[in-house]
């Protein structure tokens, strides 16, 4: 068997980028053992650094290039699975240790650039995030791989072995376990509205596919009188139209963004009514905090007296951060519970009957749950 050596990727690797988005070209290739071929990318001319960022990136190299060498010591899937969870690792350690602005400035590029980054494209989850095919971060294409969707099979069997390994290690993670929990904590919230609430509306805010709908109860059951799935993405909306002809003639798919809701644009009372149940699944995780005040508030202004709506945030300290933002190019805001509660400030305690915070099982996700009076 040969080992992989590192020292090939030690004297090529790249100090930095001038776009951080940009992966390198590859310029040559390194096999690694039977099932692996490890891209060696060409050096940009690197810009001028402190010594300190200098230092930065020389970690990246080096910590980088331990991880591939381990990987030279075995063969097969098996070896790519365990470069997934090492790289997940050795990514968080770098970023703790470069602080915010190097890690953005000098060790994201630095890790674009290595020949591992690269490699960790063979995971069909960590390509969608970083290729973005529908020109937004997180889109509902992603949320089916994390989600282990039969819609995303597909994409799972065209990748490699090797892929496929990192696959079941990424889609394994504690974040994306937690996206599953949350798939089922909004079909619970939909089945809860429709025991509470007979006949109850609920109203889908960035709905993506709307894969909870799948698995709710109460649609499946038609206790649900009317439920309209929201979203910026007219793909998105097109396959919820044509699913909701078999899960639920309840279903009704619009096309609204965060700027309409917020704007008051096509979304007042008049034009699309009022809901017992308005939720909203990851998209504060991508709104500042003026912004995710607002749409709470006029979300909340959509509620029939007794209604809820719910929202959710990722928490901060989640292991897989650092890769999520060097590899999968997929930034999210990660807030904490007091940031998670400010969403209500705007709101009246007036308009309040009832203010609930809780986490899921993973302390990944916080959720706000406001009740009207």
């Amino acid at each position: 068997m040969r080992r992989y050596p590192a020292r090939l990727l030690r004297s090529r690797h790249a100090r930095a980028a001038t776009s951080v988005r940009i992966w390198p070209k590859p310029s040559d290739s390194v096999e690694v053992g039977r099932n692996f071929t490890l891209p060696v990318s060409a050096d940009p001319s690197p810009p001028l650094l402190s010594e300190a960022q200098r230092q930065c990136v020389d970690d990246v190299a080096a910590r980088l290039d331990a991880v591939a060498a381990d990987l030279g010591a075995a063969d097969g899937p098996e070896a790519h699975a365990r470069l997934a969870d090492r790289t997940i690792e050795v990514l968080r350690g770098l970023r703790d240790e470069a602080g915010p602005a190097d890690w953005a400035a000098v060790a994201v590029p630095a890790v674009r650039a290595h020949p591992l980054g690269a490699l960790m494209q063979a995971c069909p989850l960590t390509r969608h995030a970083f290729a973005r095919p529908r020109g937004y971060p997180g889109d509902a294409g992603l949320l089916d791989l994390i989600y282990r969707h039969p819609d995303a099979d597909a994409a799972v069997a065209a990748a490699s072995a090797a892929g496929r390994a990192a696959y079941a290690v990424t889609a394994g993670t504690a974040p994306c376990a937690a996206v599953r929990e949350r798939r089922r904590i909004l079909a619970g919230a939909i089945d809860r509205a429709a025991v509470e609430r007979p006949g109850a509306a609920v109203l889908a805010v960035a709905c993506g596919h709307l894969r909870e709908a799948e698995i709710s109860a109460a649609l499946r059951e038609g206790r649900i009188a009317r439920l309209l799935a929201t979203d910026q993405d007219r793909a998105s909306l097109a396959l919820v139209a044509g699913r909701a002809r078999d899960l639920s003639p309840a279903i009704a798919a619009r096309r609204l963004s965060v700027r309409d809701f917020i704007a008051a644009r096509a979304t007042t009372e008049a034009e699309i009514g009022r809901f017992d149940l308005v939720y909203a699944a990851g998209l504060y995780d991508y709104l500042d905090d003026r912004i995710a005040a607002r749409l709470t508030r006029r979300l909340f202004g959509l509620l029939r007296p007794g209604g809820r709506l719910l929202v959710g945030n990722f928490l901060t300290g989640l292991r897989e951060e650092a890769y999520m933002d060097a590899v999968m190019d997929w930034q999210l805001l990660y807030r904490g519970e007091a940031q998670i509660r400010a969403f209500a400030a705007e709101i009246s305690e007036v308009d309040l009957a009832g203010q609930r915070y809780f986490a899921d099982s993973g302390g990944c996700v916080g959720y706000l749950e406001l009740e009207r009076a």
